[in-house]
């Protein structure tokens, strides 16, 4: 139950990070562009440094024993994880209260002026902030923020 509990966060994060805007105007307001990109970049290194390790240490069995390889290899398998761990659990937090006037304004701006009451009547989480966002920009390009004057 616990374990089915941990894979579901871990699911949720990455839905999240395949979410996520990839924009630099965000990269200053949010803490979770850059782990986005250090948890991608994460998912496509890490691999590489863990069959580098497992070949040196077939090729040099003197530079490390097999007990401290399993254990380097097994911290860096838990770095992506842990980043995506985070992301999970971040896309469910409900929005903080000083973030709601500017997940209404755009998705006022989205509307043209017509709110959903759904907004208030469900408090949204990170999770449909990301999605606005990266709806507003597919529709508004890289500058929607900008050009709206929402930042």
């Amino acid at each position: 139950m616990l374990l089915k509990l941990f894979f579901d966060v871990i699911r949720q994060g990455d839905f999240y990070l395949k979410n996520w805007p990839k924009q630099k105007t965000l990269n200053c307001l949010f803490v979770d562009s850059k782990v986005v990109y250090y948890t991608r970049l994460a998912i496509k290194v890490i691999p590489l440094f863990v069959i580098l390790i497992m070949c040196l240490n077939v090729l040099l069995p003197g530079l490390l024993n097999w007990p401290a390889t399993a254990t380097l290899v097994l911290f860096l398998m838990g770095l992506p994880v842990q980043g995506l761990y985070w992301l999970g659990k971040r896309s469910s937090a409900f929005l903080p209260n000083q973030l709601l006037p500017w997940y209404i304004a755009i998705e006022k701006k989205l509307n043209q002026g017509v709110t959903q009451d759904g907004v208030m009547a469900k408090r949204p989480r990170y999770v449909d902030l990301a999605l606005l966002l990266k709806h507003a920009f597919k529709r508004g390009g890289d500058n929607f923020l900008q050009n709206n004057e929402l930042i």
